[in-house]
């Protein structure tokens, strides 16, 4: 028994300072509004790389906090036309013009909703311009491109008495929208309160759940529709076995199994919440109990993320004052809440939450917004060595969020999937890149993009602890606003490579160094000069275009400080 005390004691203090926990960071960062909070958003409305930070509040000012590289926020909501006060109950944000600029959707109780169309330097209010100029009856909205033509469109949810049906606004042209929720199936009037949207039949299309607070004239409180492949919806709630009868507040899809299909849990008012488990064959099985999540506070908000990045989805539910949020860690054959050891046990009102690394360290972090107090904003501590991988996806031939899009990430005995999500958790959404915790792995043996426009593409051997970009039809791009520093310099191969007619190089510096790095031909001759300044030490990318060169083979070369590289590259025209 001493020997078995004594290594406890040696083991107990490793354990418990690498153990991932958060700190409330939202006064010194400035993002602590005290509001009658709704709904909030991490996007990036200026595309720096930094997650800046929407929330939308009921009768109070909004606000749009811009992030200042993870150090801290600037309030620009009234600069850059946001900052309304309305009767606000939620929001999302996808680029519905595809233009690059990350637009804006709120949702407004008896009033009307609004589209914010960002400009690139600010927003203007679009409703009007766009045909969504309806009266809202609610806040939650899911981005989706349910026709899969390359256009997100978006489902809002209407709730109340007397009930209203819900719309489903079809992208037209990039311009302007139609409501065609009735003519595509999505008929109910059930005084709907969440959306979540997720190919839950693993049939490249996106489906969709509406949670509700009635059950007249049926007997459950929710739909879940499937996509039919050709622009309409059928009600599939009875024989998917996923029935509810509880009020549904929130809900968020995530692979919680690692099986390779959608499981889905639901936030309840006045029962216990529930998971529904996906048997793979289009339908599913109440496990809540099973797992330890049935938690019967009154909960409004819900997400799947890997806080500790051990490769499988963790759960975060935000519940109403007085009884603490949940952090449920993922044992595997079971749940732990850990939130109150971890720093996340908020005994607030709680009324939504948003996921998203909004300081580049690898780590997911929690935006939780509250009714009527302050707001937190939890960082992880990044207090453990385990890797991780981050995907910002662009669509090309799909729309540009690439909102549907599906990833799946190999790595040793980790396989695991994620989605592109329009909105989550109810009243919000989370931020638009993919986050996958792959435990100790060295190396991501592969991974796979499913576009939704139908393109799958696959990359090999792709390095961990790196924020990559994922632009359709094309490599893999590393960023270079990840906060990690590289140990060493490095020179990496052009990627593609036999190319036709431009390529990607990547390179590294340890340091802060004048970095110059040339391209020579064949006989030794300089032919372009692609990078001549000084640069901090990073992660970086520069593309040449050899539009105006013959095929050839052709070197480049890096100088920085002392080191010195050079690589051969072959166009092939």
């Amino acid at each position: 028994m001493k020997y078995l005390i004594l290594l406890l004691t040696f083991l107990l203090p490793s354990y418990i300072f690498s153990q991932v926990t958060f700190t409330d960071v939202s006064v010194s960062l400035g993002v602590n509004d005290g509001g009658a909070g709704q709904g909030a958003v991490f996007l990036d409305v200026d595309g720096d790389g930094w997650l800046d930070l929407y929330n939308a509040n009921n009768n109070t000012n909004c606000r749009l906090w811009k992030n200042n590289a993870g150090t801290s926020f600037t309030d620009i909501g009234a600069a850059w036309g946001v900052s309304g006060t309305f009767p606000t109950r939620g929001c999302s944000a996808a680029d519905f013009d595809n233009d690059g600029n990350i637009d804006i959707m709120v949702g407004n109780y008896n009033a009307v909703l609004i589209l914010y169309k960002n400009t690139g330097t600010a927003y203007t209010n679009f409703t009007t311009n766009a045909g969504v100029n309806f009266m809202g009856y609610g806040g939650s909205i899911n981005w989706i491109d349910y026709n899969s033509d390359g256009k997100v469109d978006a489902v809002f949810a209407n709730d109340g008495i007397p009930y209203h049906y819900n719309y489903l606004f079809k992208n037209e042209n990039l311009l302007s929208f139609t409501n065609v929720a009735y003519s595509s199936g999505l008929t109910d009037s059930l005084s709907t309160l969440c959306l979540g949207s997720a190919d839950y039949d693993n049939d490249g299309d996106m489906d969709l759940f509406c949670g509700s607070q009635t059950n007249t004239p049926n007997p459950v409180t929710g739909r879940l529709y499937v996509n039919n492949g050709n622009g309409t919806f059928s009600d599939v709630t009875t024989s998917s076995q996923l029935t509810t009868y509880a009020y549904t507040w929130s809900c968020d899809w995530g692979d919680f199994d690692n099986d390779g299909d959608m499981d889905l849990y639901l936030g309840a008012s006045n029962a216990p919440n529930l998971l529904y488990q996906n048997n793979g064959n289009s339908t599913f099985t109440e496990v809540s109990m099973q797992y330890g999540v049935n938690d019967p506070s009154q909960s409004y908000s819900c997400g799947w993320l890997d806080f500790d990045n051990d490769g499988d989805l963790d759960l975060y539910v935000a519940n109403g004052q007085p009884t603490p949020d949940k952090l449920y860690r993922n044992d595997g054959s079971t749940f732990t809440d850990v939130a109150s050891t971890v720093g996340t046990n908020d005994i607030r009102h709680s009324a939504c939450i948003s996921l998203g690394d909004y300081n580049n360290d690898g780590f997911v972090d929690i935006y939780l917004v509250n009714n009527g107090t302050e707001n937190r904003l939890y960082k992880s501590n990044a207090g453990n060595s385990n890797k991780w991988v981050e995907l910002r996806l662009r669509g090309i031939n799909s729309n540009r969020s690439a909102i549907g899009a599906r990833v799946k990430v190999k790595a040793g005995s980790l396989s695991m999937i994620r989605e592109v999500q329009g909105g989550s958790g109810g009243k919000g959404q989370n931020s638009l890149p993919v986050e996958f915790g792959l435990g100790s792995a060295s190396i991501i043996d592969s991974v796979i993009i499913r576009w939704p426009s139908g393109l799958v593409q696959r990359f090999a051997n792709v390095a961990p602890n790196t924020i990559y970009n994922a632009i359709e039809g094309q490599p893999l791009g590393i960023t270079n606003n990840n906060t990690g520093i590289p140990e060493s310099y490095a020179l990496h191969q052009n990627y593609p490579n036999p190319f036709n007619p431009a390529t990607i190089i990547n390179y590294q510096l340890a340091k802060s160094n004048d970095v110059k790095l040339v391209v020579y031909d064949v006989m030794g001759k300089e032919i372009a000069v692609l990078v001549n300044q000084k640069q901090n030490a990073g992660t970086y990318e520069v593309e040449w275009d050899a539009s105006n060169y013959p095929s050839g083979i052709y070197f480049y070369t890096i100088q920085a400080g002392d080191y010195k590289q050079t690589r051969k590259m072959v166009l092939l025209k």
